[in-house]
């Protein structure tokens, strides 16, 4: 065994401990599942000799000499640390703890996990707390799930590493009802010696998976899932995670618009796009990605499809559902239209793209090969998605449709509505899916995105002195530092920023290049740094009210006893649009910048938002502001990117700045951009916090 994890998944001698001679019982359940699942290795029933004065004990196999690769444990948590212990010293090489009553069950139990870890030392464990592991390659089924009884398609080339084992199989019994199963299945519990991640990578690296699957509820360890998907890609083969639960990143200071809305969703998103790693929504979309990425395919920016089937109404429902999507549903190509209308098809209801063979589409089903070859030559189509009904009369047509379609050099898809039972399996991996919204969902993993324009060299450059003058600037003390000192800030970086004015100057006349020449007023002060929920910005001010309202929000402050207060006003100006820029440094994901909608709907649910994780992946800048630019008409993606670049320097080389928020940065009617509102929150600590 040349890794230490094959001990796990390629055992030659098992021992279980914790065997009952009750039926059901988890050990005993292990080893009735290895000795009637084709397990062609040793297994040793051993301990507790009470329940069995037969069995042999952990020491009577060493004596013997029959070292054991794997020992599972289905004891009680106190005894599995000593039975941990004992193994290791022993040399066995790795061990599967069932056993629950470690870190799920308080302090007690974190405190036993502890000592476990410890007994294990080097040795894999898997859990504890876990519902075990099976190797189909290796016929190891070491779990008492009933799941694993069920009858299921072949092995395919997939890997489930789960942190929630009966998760876990859910997913795998949706991966059987598409056609497709795994290869790996491994439930790493509390993870108290043997990490998801750890798990992932050695899976990750057999040459008989191209996906692996994962279901978290905590990520430990961001950066090492983000290696993990960094390094499925070198070996072009795919990541999808599926995340549930609530984020270990608390203790945010959510002063700012920005951290109140970068959460754990966000942040984890951002991070698995820059990794590569494909994130599902639901179990459905779990299995749908994994079903169609176990084929290295990838399809153009805005991908042209050929739609084939035997219904014009499911033609027409796949068009649509494409052209939602962003893809085309172009007519043919006059060459390829001529080639088609002469194949021998029986019945064809439209030459169309969609192509609709019509309900008699069976009778020239030898001529499939021919059509599907016409559409794989034609340069113009990037895919080819058919779609057929039922087939329990015709399932060797489909299946043979089906391989066709897997062979073709231009990626193609069969959606199978409503097959027969078993009629999926032995189908081509990552080629079928039994529903038009199952093949949808997947659809936009294998597309790949637009290349950003990139920014110039000397931008970053240009940003980086920049933001080691105004690191300078920055006040010692930790806290919050509001508009009268962020403006200024901000403005020394070089991101545009609306000139401040004084209450009489704003009194003498109209400002701004609104209509009625308005102002804004505002009252600053470090103890009101969502001051608007407190009443106190006025936005449409006539410069005549301008003093008036100025001392009213000094009154108002002293009522609600805010510490150094003073008035901002600023002329108005006239926008096509809001935006906000921010940035956090989130304990966990580490710092990021978050671009969304600005004004009042800064913090709206739901609301399209952008998170670059920091430092910055090359073109993820300028892929997020092409983005932004494409909602706002009158704005430039440059424009954009320029503002980004600078924050981003100023956080990387500023690590006490803890939240960064400009809210709103106005769209001018020119396209420019301008800034109107500010925060920043200094920590006390200076280092980063994530691993």
């Amino acid at each position: 065994m040349s890794d230490p994890l094959d001990a796990l998944f390629f055992p030659r001698r098992i021992g279980v401990i914790g065997v009952s001679p009750r039926p059901g019982t988890w050990g005993r359940r292990v080893v009735d599942l290895l000795r009637s699942g084709g397990y062609g290795g040793e297994v040793y029933a051993v301990e507790p000799r009470e329940h069995d004065p037969e069995l042999p004990s952990l020491d009577d196999l060493l004596t013997d000499g029959r070292l054991l690769d794997l020992l599972v444990v289905a004891v009680p948590a106190e005894a599995a640390v000593d039975v941990v212990d004992r193994a290791r010293r022993a040399g066995v090489g790795a061990v599967v703890l069932f056993s629950a009553g470690f870190a799920e069950a308080g302090e007690e139990g974190g405190e036993r996990q502890a000592r476990l870890a410890a007994a294990a030392g080097d040795m894999p464990v898997l859990g504890p707390n876990c519902l075990g592991l099976v190797s189909r390659p290796a016929a190891t089924v070491v779990t008492a799930s009933a799941y694993v009884e069920r009858a299921a398609p072949a092995p395919g080339p997939v890997a489930i590493v789960t942190q929630s084992g009966a998760m876990g199989f859910v997913l795998a019994a949706l991966l059987d009802q598409q056609g497709t199963s795994y290869s790996y299945y491994a439930s790493v519990g509390n993870e108290a010696c043997l990490p998801l991640t750890d798990v992932g990578s050695y899976l990750l690296e057999r040459p008989d998976v191209q996906v692996l699957g994962l279901y978290v509820e905590q990520i430990r360890n961001p950066e090492a899932l983000a290696r993990l998907g960094m390094r499925a890609r070198e070996l072009d083969k795919r990541v999808v995670v599926l995340k549930a639960g609530a984020s270990e990143a608390g203790g945010r200071a959510t002063l700012s618009h920005t951290a109140a809305v970068a959460g754990d969703p966000l942040l984890f998103g951002a991070l698995c796009r820059d990794a590569g790693i494909v994130t599902a929504e639901d179990d459905e979309s779990f299995a749908d990605l994994v079903t169609a990425l176990q084929r290295p395919v990838s399809l153009p920016p805005e991908p042209r499809f050929a739609v084939l089937s035997m219904s014009g109404g499911a033609g027409a429902v796949i068009a649509d559902r494409l052209t939602a999507l962003g893809a085309r549903v172009p007519e043919l190509a006059p060459d390829t239209r001529a080639t088609v209308a002469a194949l021998d098809l029986p019945g064809v209801a439209a030459l169309d793209n969609p192509i609709d063979l019509g309900g008699q589409f069976y009778r020239g089903a030898e001529s499939f090969g021919a059509l599907l070859a016409a559409l794989d030559r034609d340069p113009a189509i990037d895919g080819v998605v058919c779609c057929f009904t039922f087939g329990d009369q015709f399932v060797e047509i489909y299946r043979e449709l089906a391989h066709s379609i897997g062979e073709l050099t231009t990626p193609g898809w069969l959606v199978w509505a409503c097959p027969p039972e078993g009629a999926l399996s032995g189908a081509p991996p990552g080629v079928v899916h039994p529903t038009i919204a199952s093949l949808m969902r997947a659809l936009p993993a294998v597309v790949r995105e637009p290349e950003p324009e990139l920014a110039d060299e000397g931008a970053s450059s240009d940003a980086k002195a920049a933001a080691a003058r105004v690191v300078a600037l920055l006040p010692g003390p930790p806290g919050v530092v509001t508009e009268a000192s962020a403006g200024p800030l901000l403005r020394e970086l070089g991101v545009p920023y609306v000139e401040c004015v004084d209450v009489d100057a704003a009194a003498r006349g109209p400002g701004g290049d609104t209509p009625d020449g308005s102002y804004v007023v505002k009252l600053d002060s470090p103890d009101a740094p969502h001051r608007a929920r407190l009443g106190l910005v006025r936005l449409g001010v006539p410069a005549a009210d301008v003093s008036c309202i100025a001392s009213e929000l000094l009154a108002r402050a002293e009522d609600l006893g805010l510490r150094d207060a003073q008035v901002v006003v600023q002329p108005r100006l006239a926008q096509a649009g809001e935006l906000s820029i921010g940035a956090v440094r989130d304990p966990q994901y580490g710092p990021a910048l978050v671009v969304g909608p600005g004004g009042a709907r800064a913090e709206e649910a739901g609301a399209d938002r952008h998170v670059v994780r920091l430092p910055a992946a090359p073109g993820a800048v300028e892929r997020v502001a092409d983005s932004v630019a494409a909602r706002h008409p009158a704005l430039h993606g440059p424009v954009v990117t320029q503002v980004l670049f600078l924050i981003a320097e100023l956080v990387e080389q500023a690590p006490s700045l803890a939240e960064l928020d400009i809210n709103p940065l106005l769209v001018r009617p020119d396209g420019s951009l301008v800034a109107v509102d500010s925060l920043l929150v200094l920590s006390a600590d200076d280092t980063p916090e994530h691993s």
